[in-house]
């Protein structure tokens, strides 16, 4: 089972990589503005969120492979949508919504099924190890999809949905395997004994299939809506949380930009999927500087780094340059983005900690629904270069405030590596 779990998350990964650095050229391609492309973006960021919820609880109580085909689905028929009718504004935002409730279903569901079954055939696999090599898989299968992205986007920009298409309906394969196999081990665990007091609980919990008015269900929905705002209202106050926002907004300019600013060259697609590759090593890279033990100033020194390198990004005309510092922006805002989600973490309690992470994507959906199209109608009306730079002033503001505090020189920031 462990093999088919693999293989749904490689399939859906290679199935990303063929559009994840494409798409807004893809978009640009058939006439869309840059403000047009940036409210589509918006509509699927919208879309994922609002869905993350419903899907979760889909997936907990209802049947988790059915819940990832039906996420499948989702993504196909908006592939499908791009792939022939990309140049109507309304069809591409339709398209978006269904692509935004399929990113939720594989929205830590997918890491949770291979890990989840990895465990189970090999319990002296310890987590890190897991998500290690999960990561390794991610990546390798991402710049894999990358490299056949490109290589049909040189035949038609369009073509990419077709090859995320093409992976997103074999990854249906493994799930049905995976729901077979499933059938088998639980006919298995009751023939000839009938069905356990135990197992018709797993049943339940598996199947979401519990009888409706049980005494204080509901009394315990209503306590848990009531934790979640008391604990939203406290995690609203805490600086840590708008740290995060700040710079999430800071680096969003450029990094939904930079695909634009390479896309002038006749092989520009050879440089965007090099931006794919440098991304995923910058993960590595970044990951890693946050274990060391550096200057006292290093957070405030990476952001500098992040506005130089985004300057130079957007001025500079050559592309080997604008790849260049590109992969200095990815290493150094994933740097930053560690240590400020693991200050988030040493400050908040164990209860609220998944609470406080969706409070915070939640606010900042709020703010990039407005910033986004912003920084498309900047980039419409002056150049996309200007529109790059559009939310550099935030990381500014983050540098003059990290220079106003004393700095913990005794303090070492740990950073756990595993997180999203």
């Amino acid at each position: 089972m462990v093999r088919f779990a693999c293989l749904y998350n490689a399939l859906i990964y290679l199935g990303a990589g063929c559009f994840s650095v494409y798409y807004m050229v893809a978009y640009h391609d058939v006439g869309l503005s840059v403000l047009l492309i940036s409210i589509v973006n918006v509509v699927f960021d919208v879309s994922e969120s609002a869905s993350e919820l419903p899907t979760s609880v889909l997936f907990d109580r209802w049947s988790r492979e059915r819940t990832l085909i039906i996420g499948v689905l989702c993504r196909v028929a908006g592939f499908i949508l791009m792939l022939f009718w990309s140049a109507n504004f309304a069809v591409l935002c339709l398209a978006n919504v269904l692509a935004g409730i399929g990113a939720a279903v594989e929205s830590g569901a997918a890491s949770s099924l291979y890990i989840e079954y990895a465990r189970k055939y090999d319990p002296s696999l310890g987590m890190k190890t897991l998500v290690s090599r999960l990561s390794a898989m991610i990546g390798v299968c991402t710049i894999c999809g990358g490299a056949v992205g490109a290589v049909l986007f040189l035949l038609d920009s369009q073509l990419i949905w077709l090859g995320a298409t093409v992976f997103y309906v074999l990854a249906i394969i493994p799930l049905l395997g995976l729901m077979r196999a499933g059938s088998r081990t639980k006919a298995a665990a009751t023939d000839g004994s009938g069905t356990t007091e135990r197992q018709a609980e797993a049943s339940v919990e598996s199947d979401g299939s519990a009888e409706p008015g049980e005494s204080g269900t509901s009394l315990t929905v209503l306590d848990h809506v009531r934790q979640t705002v008391a604990a939203a209202a406290v995690l609203l106050r805490k600086p840590e949380i708008w740290n995060m926002v700040v710079f999430n907004l800071g680096t969003l300019s450029v990094l939904t930009f930079w695909q634009l600013l390479l896309m002038g060259h006749q092989t520009g697609v050879w440089w965007q999927f090099a931006g794919l590759v440098f991304t995923n090593i910058a993960q590595i890279v970044g990951s890693r500087l946050g274990m060391l033990r550096l200057h006292p100033r290093s957070g405030d020194i990476a952001i500098l780094v992040l506005i130089v390198s985004a300057v130079v990004l957007a001025a500079t005309p050559m592309p080997a340059v604008r790849i260049l510092a590109f992969f200095v922006f990815s290493c150094a805002q994933m740097y930053v983005a560690n240590t400020i989600s693991s200050s988030l973490h040493e400050s908040i309690d164990d209860s609220i900690r998944a609470t406080a992470f969706s409070v915070g994507s939640l606010v900042l959906m709020a703010f990039t629904a407005v910033v986004t199209p912003l920084c498309g109608y900047i980039a419409d009306t002056f150049s996309i270069s200007w529109g790059t730079l559009t939310t550099i002033p935030l990381l500014v503001a983050l540098l003059i405030a990290g220079l106003a505090r004393k700095p913990e020189s005794d303090k070492r920031v740990k950073v756990d590596i595993s997180l999203d």
